[in-house]
């Protein structure tokens, strides 16, 4: 009877093994990109909006470091990158979507009376439950004009906004034309490091659960800006957390650093 016992045991304690193996393979592997992409955003048309005003265009780009996580396993980052450790850098730019880590200092500001009438956040992510967990609450969100438009949107003379769902309902892109020529695309999370823009290759699926996010609508956004690198390579993705890129971009004083 014991042995019998044992021997059931054993049995169920390998069949777990077996679950969690194949549960965190599953997991740990990504979400196919797309050869073509389907993602609605035309390059031409983005670029002619930011300079249909005739107005002066921005003179510089500047970027603010807030933090940094280190100890982030890569494999977390860009699927099948094994289990070296990558740091998440944090960089105060335009608000690309509602997550905490790049809206909650507006929420949470000594200087929000100040600001407010110049912060621009769109309807899905003030309606967004992520907001409330950045500190929106519904008393503050009161206070602020959603932004609504339906595909892309002049917010400044070079600065377009492009929605682009899927990490979050609120996630948009950010298209930014200088004086000079010099163009960036902000990607905000769409893409952590510049290697899942490159090669190109999403996450991995259990991020995406965590995360809750559109994983075919991210797949067919990260082929575009894929496609991009060699459409227009003169066009400066910014990577939200890459802080590699963002040294980079700093030392060849494409970005500036430190906000006015």
């Amino acid at each position: 009877m014991k042995r019998t016992l044992r021997r059931r045991v054993g049995l169920v304690v390998a069949a777990l093994l077996l679950v969690l193996v194949v549960v965190a393979a599953v997991g740990l592997s990504d979400v196919n990109v797309p050869e073509t992409s389907r993602f609605d955003a035309d390059l031409g048309a983005i670029r002619a909006l930011a300079v249909s005003t005739g107005a002066p265009l921005p003179t510089g780009l500047r970027s603010q470091h807030v933090s940094r996580a280190s100890g982030v396993p890569h494999a977390l980052v860009v699927a099948g990158a094994g289990f070296g450790e990558v740091a998440f850098d944090f960089y105060a730019t335009v608000v690309t979507h509602e997550h905490f880590d790049h809206c909650a200092g507006i929420a949470h500001s000594a200087s929000l009376d100040e600001v407010a009438s110049r912060v621009h956040l769109t309807d899905e992510q003030l309606r967004s439950p992520l907001a409330e967990e950045a500190g929106f609450t519904a008393e503050l969100r009161a206070r602020f004009t959603p932004l609504q438009y339906e595909r892309l949107h002049l917010l400044r003379p070079g600065v377009v906004l492009i929605k682009a769902p899927g990490h979050t309902p609120g996630t948009q892109l950010v298209y930014v034309r200088l004086a000079d020529g010099r163009e960036f695309l902000l990607v905000g999370d769409v893409a952590w490091h510049q290697d899942n823009i490159r090669l190109p290759r999403m996450h991995p699926r259990l991020t995406h659960w965590i995360g809750g996010e559109d994983a075919q609508a991210m797949a067919h956004q990260l082929q575009w800006l894929h496609d991009l690198l060699r459409t227009a390579p003169e066009l400066h993705p910014v990577v939200a957390h890459d802080g590699a890129q963002m040294q980079d971009y700093l030392r060849r004083g494409l970005i500036l650093d430190g906000l006015l």
